[in-house]
């Protein structure tokens, strides 16, 4: 069926449409009441399906999207011009870190004003739920005081709850961290987890699933998910999958053993019983980027073999992670206080220090590493800046500089690595198995979330992806883009009610500029809007008008809905 044919039998056989669209923004028409709350006239609705584009309006009562069509004459209390601009659905970030931030600025600036309606957080392995009397004590003394915020739960409908008491301005998943889970049952030791202990791991996925998380998330490359046996993991999954969970995994490697790393997770997802999405998937350091074919290709012949896997990715060349992420998990056993003795002790430095710097040659050189946060005030002048630049001016060895620095930070240093290529980002993110995600968190150009150097992909995953990557390099074209962030995330997830423009879904809804429509942040300035992103709708209600935020708080936590 072609497009115009297929939009007019979606156009045609909406009932009530009225006569074709017109110009000017008013509402009401005659004396009859205006039928809709909002009308978004003219616009070329892109509608998330992948296969192209029409003009129409788009009625909207209350939270849902009513009627799609010629509907000007119908009425509406408020009529928004938006000719010349797409309607697309509401871009869901997959792959996030906004969590707790929500309970400091509710608003998500940084990612609404890029098209973000529904944050999936809780991954990597690490999850703020649930959480033992210790855990929460440890959120409150850190979190909580540093950002004045009340952390006051220990299972995630007490997290879903604090959410909703706040009020959110964008919707918002999250799964089960299995680092988060192992920690509270094993602990941060590399230690097998007892038959008993797996039991109770079991118990608390099933539990936190049944409070509405969205599926199993691992970090393999982080402590103390890392320790943990694909068997143990799997075990885990079967859990997640009774409640028609899904697992997400940040794999064990993403550079030198990237095809072992992606065979684990698919034997990993095959013995649980679940449908397996691989976390911000790549190849880092230049030695590796061969293997992205190779990988892509075990991931294709899994699917046609009956297994269900997707994959998603940010449009960097950087990933982030912790300055700790330099040294193998061996060195991180046992936590922060565990690992900085090591780095003082002499017979583990040598050890470390040879791993660093291998994992800096993959890399390419100390000018591939950039620090990116720390704790103390008098290190923050490294913030934003390279080791090599660093040490250039201050003469220390670089392996020595970054050693000095994890010691006084306790470990708590943020890194952004410079590991992929433009090459690399076009094979990957046009792949039809990969969605788009930003593995980023929300921020703010004010306030406490503007006291940081995040990545930029905080703030213009989806805009840089529109522009950059679909409108000038034409990666693909802008169906193919909007897909990708809208009804494909939608459908890993099993959200039956978003990721479309249709009859009868949620208005999440992004209207923007395609022409115009670019990330600003970078890594030296990273605080900086997106522009083109002219509206921004979250269950039928306007939080971007005109490129700016209304203070409207729409959002809702959506739960999982599965039973066992």
């Amino acid at each position: 069926m072609s497009w115009s044919r297929r939009a007019f039998i979606k156009i045609a056989g909406i009932a009530g449409a009225g006569a074709a669209v017109g110009g000017g923004s008013i509402s009401g028409c005659g004396e009859r009441p205006p039928k809709y709350d909002l009308l978004l006239a003219g616009g070329t609705v892109v509608d998330g399906t992948g296969e192209g584009s029409f003009t129409a309006d788009i009625g909207i009562i209350g939270e849902q999207i009513v009627e799609i069509g010629p509907l000007r004459n119908n009425g509406a209390k408020r009529i928004i011009d938006v000719a010349g601009r797409v309607v697309c659905p509401g871009f869901i970030d997959i792959h996030s870190h906004t969590d707790l931030s929500l309970l400091v600025s509710p608003r998500a600036e940084s990612k609404i004003r890029q098209g973000v309606t529904t944050e999936v957080a809780g991954q990597d392995g690490s999850s703020y739920a649930p959480l033992t009397q210790e855990g929460l004590q440890s959120l409150r003394e850190g979190y909580g005081k540093k950002y004045g915020v009340d952390i006051a739960w220990e299972d995630f409908q007490g997290f879903f709850g604090a959410l909703e008491r706040n009020r959110i301005g964008l919707n918002f998943i999250s799964f089960v961290g299995q680092g988060t889970i192992r920690g509270l049952v094993v602990g941060q030791d590399n230690t097998p987890a007892t038959p008993e202990q797996i039991d109770a791991m079991k118990a608390l996925v099933e539990q936190s699933m049944a409070g509405g998380a969205w599926g199993l998330s691992s970090g393999l490359e982080y402590t103390p998910g890392s320790f943990a046996t694909e068997d143990e993991i799997a075990a885990l999954c079967k859990s997640a999958a009774a409640y028609n969970g899904i697992y997400a995994t940040h794999m064990r490697n993403e550079d030198d053993t990237l095809i072992e790393a992606v065979e684990e997770a698919i034997r990993t997802a095959q013995k649980g019983e679940i449908p397996l999405q691989i976390s911000h998937f790549k190849a880092s350091g230049k030695r590796n980027r061969e293997k992205v074919e190779p990988a892509l290709e075990l991931i294709e012949k899994a699917n046609e073999d009956g297994m269900d896997i997707t994959l998603d990715r940010y449009p960097y060349i950087a990933y982030a992670t912790t300055l700790q992420n330099l040294f193998p998990t061996v060195y991180r056993d046992g936590g922060a206080e565990a690992f900085i003795n090591r780095l003082q002790t002499p017979k583990t430095l040598a050890e470390m220090k040879a791993a660093a710097l291998a994992k800096v040659e993959m890399l390419g050189d100390w000018s591939a590493v950039m620090i990116t946060s720390v704790t103390s005030t008098s290190n923050q002048v490294y913030v934003g800046r390279r080791v090599s630049e660093i040490v250039t001016e201050t003469g220390e060895d670089p392996f020595e500089f970054v050693r000095r620095l994890l010691i006084a930070e306790n470990g708590s240093v943020g890194m952004v690595g410079f590991g992929m290529s433009e090459e690399e980002i076009r094979a990957v993110l046009t792949h039809p198995l990969v969605m788009v995600s930003s593995d980023g968190g929300a921020a703010a150009t004010y306030g406490p979330l503007s006291q940081s150097t995040p990545h930029p992909r905080w703030y213009g995953t989806f805009p840089r992806v529109l522009g950059r990557y679909c409108r000038d390099e034409k990666f693909f074209d802008l169906p193919t883009a909007v897909h990708k962030m809208t009804a494909m995330p939608a459908k890993r997830l099993g959200l039956k009610d978003r990721g479309k423009i249709d009859v009868g879904l949620a208005g999440d809804i992004v209207v923007f500029d395609p022409a115009t429509v670019i990330d600003k942040s970078d890594f030296l300035n990273p605080h900086q809007y997106a522009t083109g992103i002219d509206y921004v709708l979250v269950n039928g209600t306007v939080v971007v008008e005109k490129g700016e935020h209304t203070g409207a708080l729409p959002g809702k936590v959506l739960r999982n809905g599965g039973t066992a």
